[in-house]
Order: structure tokens, then sequence, then C-alpha cells
């Protein structure tokens, strides 16, 4: 995560960053230890965490894990890849086989109001 935080080091301390996730487990690891690292918020259109939202004031930033960039561009602008997720124990599961995409992605391409109801989905 240090890895996709690198390319936010430096911006205003405006710039609102959030952590995009793929599914619940990713969700739930990163909202139960992402505050004692100082991780911005996290937010997730799977299933019912889509409900929560994306967050006041709407983020301008987004740390994407678990994604394909093909999906991110469809409603982000300057995306990029800056890693995968792994861990050092080699363990395979969902994240370290399936969704390990670590991207940084700015310039949502419309206001999130509109995006978020599109960024549902159901696994």
């Amino acid at each position: 995560m240090r890895l996709a935080l690198a390319p936010l080091a430096g911006r205003s301390a405006k710039e609102v960053a959030v952590i995009l996730t793929g599914n619940y487990g990713e969700t739930g690891a990163l909202d139960l230890y992402g505050p004692e690292y100082g991780l911005p918020r996290v937010i997730s259109g799977g299933n019912s965490l889509w409900t929560r939202g994306y967050g006041d004031p709407p983020p301008q930033a987004v740390i994407a894990v678990g994604f394909d960039l093909s999906y991110l561009r469809r409603f982000l602008g300057a995306c990029k890849a800056v890693g995968v997720v792994s861990h050092r124990y080699d363990v395979k599961n969902e994240e370290s086989t399936w969704h390990m995409g670590l991207c940084v992605c700015r310039r949502p391409y419309d206001p999130w109001d509109g995006m978020w109801p599109k960024m549902q989905w159901y696994q």
C-alpha cells in the first residue's frame, strides 16, 4: 500500500483520496487496519458496500485495489498501474491470483453522483 500512496505524496492536503476495493475481504482489512496507518477512507461498489457511498467531499484521487485498468478507465482518467497485491506468505487466494491490480487514478469523467450508480456490482 505504501507503493500506491507514493504517487499521492507531495499533493495538496486538499486533494481528497479514497481506496476503492473490489470485495469484502479487501474492504474489511483496510477498514480495520487503515486508520492505524493513516490510509484514506475505503469505498466499494460491491454488493451492499455500495450503499455506504463514495463520501463527502467526493474523491479526487482513487487508489484502486483489485481492479483492471480497463474497468477503472471507464470512469476515471489518468489511471496508472503502480503495483500488484502481494504478501510474503505465498497464500493462494482471490487477492493473490485474480484481483491483484493496484492502481492510482485521478480526474473522474463525470461527477461522482452520476458515476456511482454505474459502479455497483454483485458478487
